[in-house]
């Protein structure tokens, strides 16, 4: 099912191959890793007005995230435009096979409602949202990391 899947997005010009570029995945984690951490850090002042902000640090965190997960299996995105963070997210959850589907759930919902916070009408952000967007975040960096560490160590790795 998974190489079906994948075949649509790759018939369809939403994905392409992709050389292994151990350094790309490298810089996209550190990245990741760093806005992950000033969100962890600016989640201690919520209720300053800055829950957006510290919000759309989360998401950067996870798209940066499933986008390293695309070029540690040999893929990236094709379109930089609209659709682009969908088909990111989208085909990382693919590549995962079912893991963390729940988180996969969530991190779409929270990609529509970053998008209403960016390009169209605010919307808030609860503390419940803050944390849990918070807590994923950390699940898949733990799991990207350690998809890293094994590519790395072995040169080989399909998540």
């Amino acid at each position: 099912m998974i190489l079906q899947e994948l075949q649509i997005l790759l018939n369809n010009n939403s994905i392409e191959p992709f050389p292994l570029d151990l350094k790309g995945i490298e810089i996209k984690i550190e990245k990741a890793d760093r806005l992950y951490n000033f969100a962890n850090k600016n989640l201690l002042g919520l209720g300053s007005g800055d829950e957006d902000i510290v919000y759309n640090n989360i998401y950067d965190s996870i798209r940066l995230c499933c986008e390293a997960v695309l070029l540690i299996n040999g893929y990236r995105a094709k379109t930089s435009g609209e659709g682009h963070h969908y088909i990111v997210i989208n085909t990382a959850a693919i590549l995962f096979n079912g893991q963390l589907g729940n988180e996969f759930k969530r991190l779409q919902q929270m990609r529509k409602k970053r998008n209403r916070i960016e390009y169209g009408d605010f919307i808030g952000i609860s503390e419940a949202e803050l944390r849990q967007a918070h807590a994923d975040a950390k699940t898949l960096l733990a799991k990207v990391k350690e998809a890293q560490s094994a590519l790395s160590g072995q040169n080989i790795l399909k998540i």
